[in-house]
């Protein structure tokens, strides 16, 4: 089964925060224990520049962003952020609850994130097995108020 499609609209400057639930066909929830989770918004599919980079589980969260130039090349630093994905968590990024995926970004990262149309996916590891569970369009409007 492919990722499903969602298309995120972001704003520029401001918090950034999405919260999903990975579930079952018959909508049971998964424990996400035995996972990490990872994501990348760059500005194509086929761009090797880096926006955002999330990444988790139910321990740890990062967030890594371009700093003043909006992104940052693979295989280079970017800056760090505050945020990430936490795994089996709360609507409010609270470890706890099954299934739940929490996925934020300070606004400071979302400052320096160009305004317009990126593209993401969010996958799911547990050893070798990589599950792509989501994919699309990452839209960033554009800051006015600085």
């Amino acid at each position: 089964m492919g990722a499903s499609k969602y298309n995120i609209t972001a704003d520029q400057g401001s918090t950034f925060e999405l919260y999903i639930e990975y579930q079952t066909s018959g909508s049971t929830a998964i424990n996400l224990d035995a996972y990490t989770a990872r994501m990348q918004v760059r500005p194509s599919y086929t761009s090797s520049n880096i926006v955002l980079n999330f990444g988790g589980c139910t321990a740890y969260s990062s967030l890594t962003g371009g700093g003043s130039t909006g992104y940052y090349a693979s295989g280079t630093t970017g800056v760090s952020g505050t945020g990430g994905i936490t795994l089996n968590a709360s609507t409010a990024g609270v470890v706890g609850t099954t299934g739940g995926i929490y996925i934020s970004s300070d606004a400071v990262a979302m400052q320096n994130v160009l305004p317009g149309e990126h593209r993401y996916d969010l996958e799911l590891v547990t050893g070798t097995t990589v599950v792509r569970i989501l994919e699309g369009m990452f839209d960033v409007q554009p800051e006015v108020t600085k």
